[in-house]
């Protein structure tokens, strides 16, 4: 055939059969590299992602180019190996042809699942791919390496379909082998950043934690205290020792008189080693409450931990607290250094807040100090935990000398956190952003600032709460039955999740015409649009990765 030996023709098989393999395995593995980096890369957490998917993560072409190719050799072989009775040109052809046509198929027929948050290439991320794909390519290079030298009956290109099918196992394995590697690295780092600390001793650190209202209050601070300081707050949601490293070295600079860092945690210890990172002085707590009880195990763990940044504050260090929340409170006797307190509904708080209203163009009310101060606020952001954030900031903003009127010039201009109850208006609707949200406590002043909008129906798109442990389930229950009670629809995004809301809708007595499942956001959305009418509001709750849904 086109004057080339069976050789030279085994070669060439072998040879496209690997490339149009690595193409598919490409395509595949930055798939799951986007499930590891929304895993936050760690072994453990991938493979809680992708054991229940095992068996789907197994594409059926795989499994038919096995079985091909294996009958196809026993059939021609008569079912001994190696095979001398492969003789005749046809037989030879279809053997050498078998293996690149189904990797070819492959390729073209292997669809990338619908994802909503995209694949970010970071340096890390091109590292892990580079770990998956390159391993598994020269493992794959066998077949056309092995064409010089082997026989034509002694083939074995079903290997090829076999390896492709390692592929989900492939990814965690990068991850698993590459940890020690990049914690190392990491390491290297954080040394680094806490040394340029160390040379700052005239920069004002302030930490904020909290299980919920963390970013929100640190970008509030920060919009207070620039009225009269050079600021630096971590961007976005960096609040892991990596994030809060890579803000230091790459934005901190001599003319910043305050940092502030937020500070997440997912295990005990987690805010300590922010902590021994940034040294603050000023810490802010939220908020303690069942998040990521999956890692944490009970609620008693969730708040040793975050009062990590409280007992880490030195002596001359002030603690900032939320008293509304219980376990807060039940603490304060024991805190040893100095502390100033803030509520919405604890009165007794030394910032609190009075006449509260909402409306389309944000919030206003009255915020009172312990010294009979008080100042009319007018906010564009939504939601009666956004009160608390903003009695956190100008309890920080006062200490460090910013006066009330001050305050309330900086909250006016503060802009919504993008995906935190965030207005926007849509064809003659309104929708409310909270996409972000993912907490019991959070999620329900969402519904309540939708149920006080005036005129209009209220929908509610949500697929519920996740890392909330033993305690998932009643939560989402109890949501779905809060939502029934206030809103005129409830429409929930994803089977996997939808058994508790369901259960908690029918408790409510939710008749069938006020709710729905969809199958994924996108079903959501287009149903939504068929459902809205003007003056409508719809609020996007909670945004749930790849990873659950």
């Amino acid at each position: 055939m086109l004057g080339l030996n069976n050789y030279e023709l085994i070669f060439i098989g072998a040879a496209l059969s690997w490339l149009f393999y690595v193409l598919y395995a490409g395509r595949r593995l930055a798939y799951y590299l986007q499930m590891a980096q929304q895993t936050g890369y760690r072994p453990e957490r991938y493979w809680r992602w992708l054991r229940p998917r095992f068996n789907s993560e197994l594409f059926w072409l795989d499994s038919i180019a096995v079985l091909a190719l294996l009958a196809c050799q026993l059939w021609l072989g008569g079912w001994l190996l190696p095979w001398p009775q492969i003789t005749a040109d046809w037989q030879i052809y279809l053997l050498i042809a078998l293996p690149p046509l189904l990797a070819l198929l492959s390729l073209l027929l292997w669809r990338r699942p619908p994802v909503k948050k995209p694949l970010v290439w970071t340096a890390r991320a091109k590292r892990l791919y580079a770990a998956a794909l390159i391993p598994w390519a020269l493992l794959l290079a066998v077949q056309p390496l092995c064409a010089f030298r082997v026989e034509v009956d002694c083939y074995w290109g079903f290997l090829n379909p076999v390896l492709a099918g390692s592929l989900p196992l492939q990814m965690w394995l990068a991850v698993f082998w590459r940890q020690p590697w990049e914690e190392a690295r990491n390491r290297k780092f954080v040394a680094e950043a806490a040394r340029i600390i160390k040379d700052a001793p005239n920069l004002l650190r302030i930490g904020i934690t909290g299980s919920y209202g963390k970013t929100s209050s640190k970008m509030l601070v920060g919009r207070v205290l620039s009225e009269s300081k050079y600021t630096l707050i971590t961007p976005d949601s960096y609040n892991t020792p990596m994030g809060v490293t890579l803000t230091i070295r790459q934005q901190l600079k001599p003319i910043h008189q305050v940092f502030v860092a937020e500070m997440g945690a997912r295990q005990r210890g987690d805010i300590k080693e922010l902590c021994d990172l940034v040294q603050p002085e000023i810490g802010i707590l939220t908020s303690i409450g069942p998040q990521h009880l999956e890692t944490f195990g009970n609620i008693e763990t969730v708040a040793d931990t975050k009062f990590e940044l409280i007992d880490s504050l030195p002596a001359y260090g002030l603690a900032i607290l939320n008293l509304d929340d219980p376990l807060i409170a039940e603490r304060l006797p024991k805190i040893k250094v100095a502390c100033r307190t803030y509520g919405v509904e604890r009165q007794d708080a030394d910032y609190t807040a009075s006449d509260i209203s909402f409306s389309p163009q944000g919030m206003d009310f009255v915020l009172h100090t312990a010294e009979g101060g008080s100042q009319p606020i007018h906010t564009r952001l939504l939601g009666r935990h956004n009160i608390a954030n903003i009695l956190a900031a100008a309890a920080v903003g006062e200490y460090l000398g910013l006066g009330l009127a001050e305050i309330a010039r900086a909250v006016a201009q503060a802009p919504p956190v993008e995906h935190r109850l965030t207005l926007k208006q849509a064809g003659g609707f309104t929708i409310i952003d909270d996409a972000f949200n993912s907490n019991p406590q959070g999620s329900k002043a969402a519904v309540d600032v939708l149920a006080a909008m005036p005129g209009g129906r209220k929908m509610i798109i949500t697929p519920g709460m996740v890392e909330l442990g033993s305690e998932q389930e009643r939560l989402n229950q109890e949501f779905a039955a809060y939502c029934a009670r206030k809103l005129d629809y409830v429409l929930i995004v994803g089977q996997k999740q939808s058994a508790p809301l369901l259960a908690g809708l029918r408790q409510a007595g939710i008749s069938p015409e006020r709710w729905r499942v969809a199958a994924d956001l996108a079903e959501a959305s287009a149903f939504m649009r068929s459902w809205v009418r003007p003056g409508d509001y719809v609020l996007f709750e909670n945004d749930l990765p790849d990873s659950y849904l």
